[in-house]
């Protein structure tokens, strides 16, 4: 009987134990992939390429599926912002106090390095700095972006008004706002310092002859629906890849310096910079 007894026990055991294994892969399996916002600032193949390998490593460390997704304009992505959309993404720093104030984020990281509209040429060009762009064409991304509204403040303070403004050219990207350049179909381009770090280590013939001053740089803010325990694993996650080297190499890919804490407070002084979102 003792023997029986046993073996029964030992059944219910596995049986409860396979039942239990069944319950807990069903609910990981259940668990939605987190959506990752990006801004649309390059052209959609182009960003997905620079952050595949993010998402790739984000979801080892999160143990969770991870999507990346943008959209077609900077007005739609701040749509979707607005209503929660994404379970974090990466946005400009002038859209984060928007992003904040709607109840559905909250800041988590920013890159280290500040952020600058760096104003660019064709290596062989002559010119050397801003004020010879006048009366030049100057491609920029979308008029709404930051990068280009720093950018011409940098030109006017260079003496660049009246009969010595440059002619603006808007393009979808920054990466097709250097392009412009490279196919000589401007003479300059206003770019975030993030996209000319990339395209030089592409080997792009492209110089920088100035810069505007310096702001926060892009930021990652997560979902509150989130939680505060992954909330505070997601940025713990990005703040090391510093010092994990299978972050670095991604960091490199990406030609980023790497991400640190940030606050909702950094960004308020960028408040003037948001244009209202049309209806």
């Amino acid at each position: 009987m003792g023997v029986s007894l046993s073996f029964c026990h030992r059944i219910r055991c596995l049986w409860f134990g396979i039942v239990l294994g069944v319950l807990l892969l069903s609910h990981a399996q259940a668990e939605p992939a987190l959506i990752f916002g990006l801004l649309p600032s390059e052209s959609v193949a182009t960003k997905f390429r620079r952050y595949a390998p993010l998402r790739d490593y984000l979801q080892q460390r999160l143990g969770r599926d991870v999507v990346l997704e943008t959209a077609r304009n900077f007005r739609e992505f701040r749509r979707r912002t607005l209503v929660g959309r994404y379970d974090f993404l990466e946005t400009a720093p002038h859209f984060v106090p928007e992003a904040v104030d709607s109840g559905q984020y909250t800041v988590i990281t920013t890159i280290v390095r500040p952020l600058t509209a760096e104003i660019v040429v064709h290596a062989d060009s002559p010119f050397r700095q801003p004020a010879d762009l006048a009366g030049t064409i100057v491609a920029t991304p979308s008029p709404s972006a930051i990068i280009t509204r720093l950018g011409k403040e940098t030109l006017i303070a260079a003496g660049l008004t009246g009969d010595r403004a440059p002619r603006y050219a808007v393009f979808p990207t920054h990466n097709a706002a250097y392009a412009a350049v490279l196919g000589r179909a401007a003479q300059g381009a206003l770019i975030s310092v993030n996209v000319f770090d990339k395209a030089r280590r592409q080997g792009q013939p492209l110089r920088s002859i100035g810069h505007s001053r310096a702001i926060p740089n892009m930021s990652i803010l997560a979902a509150r629906r989130l939680g505060s325990e992954q909330t505070k694993k997601l940025q713990q996650v990005l703040v090391k890849m510093r010092d994990d080297p299978a972050g670095r190499r991604i960091l490199k890919e990406m030609a980023y310096p790497g991400y640190r804490p940030a606050r909702a407070e950094e960004f308020e002084s960028l408040r003037p910079y948001l244009t209202p979102l049309a209806p």
